[in-house]
């Protein structure tokens, strides 16, 4: 990415009543978000803007900005063009200690430089590190997917998991479904139903499976384990073990 321009440059909260509706602009807009609650719209998804992120919208693309009235947005902005165009919005979390804080710190110090000149080398720079900062697992799927995967028990909260990662749970979902083909639900049960059955398998008693899953019982866990395979954890083993 190359920085043609940059321009109209602060750090600062946004104004009172701060919202844009339905914009579509030939430019793109770099936050780096402070405190406060903020959320991006585009196509009836809504997406938080979390502490400590970068954010950079997309160019030709309708999109809707605002802020929680009781909860000001503390952000660092720059006004852009880039090539090419950015097409999509781009959220990049920024980790202390990396190249990438190195060049918002210094992004943030001349900020409010009247030299545009210097403002473009800077944005430059923090653009140069975003490549080595973008991942697989940073769009919603993903990192939903990531964050599945790391919790344990049986039971899921949809709250929680959206308040964690940002997103509302309508954009989870559909994003979650488009790539895996399946709910965030359907795939945290198959996961646990699956942890069960390599455990089962490597010689673990019923007890010992639904105590490690966080069941409440071992009757609660051979009744759940039923409903998802068709049969009881003692018939799996048996049945496994036939085919050893």
């Amino acid at each position: 990415m190359i920085v043609q321009n940059a321009w109209n440059s602060a750090e600062c909260y946004t104004y009172q009543n701060w919202a844009y509706h339905d914009i579509c602009i030939n430019f793109s807009r770099l936050y780096f978000v402070l405190d406060g609650e903020g959320y991006y719209e585009e196509n009836g998804k809504e997406i938080r803007l979390k502490r400590n992120h970068l954010y950079l919208t997309p160019v030709g693309k309708p999109y809707s900005l605002h802020e929680n009235p009781n909860d000001k947005l503390l952000r660092c902005y720059t006004h852009v063009r880039i090539f090419p165009p950015v097409d999509h919005f781009t959220e990049i979390c920024v980790e202390e200690g990396s190249p990438l804080f190195d060049a918002v710190e210094l992004w943030r110090r001349h900020i409010n430089t009247d030299d545009n000149e210097v403002l473009s080398g800077l944005v430059q720079l923090v653009l140069s590190c975003i490549r080595g900062s973008v991942r697989r697992g940073s769009s919603a799927a993903e990192r939903t997917k990531e964050y599945l995967d790391r919790l344990s028990g049986t039971t899921l909260s949809m709250k929680d998991l959206c308040n964690d990662l940002g997103y509302s749970r309508e954009h989870v979902t559909r994003s979650f479904q488009a790539m895996y083909y399946m709910t965030p639900k359907q795939y945290f049960d198959r996961r646990v139903m699956n942890i069960a059955l390599e455990e089962l398998k490597n010689g673990a008693r019923v007890y010992e499976v639904a105590e490690a899953l966080n069941y409440s019982s071992a009757y609660a866990f051979s009744k759940a384990f039923k409903k998802k395979t068709g049969m009881s954890p003692e018939k799996y083993v048996k049945t496994y073990l036939k085919t050893e």
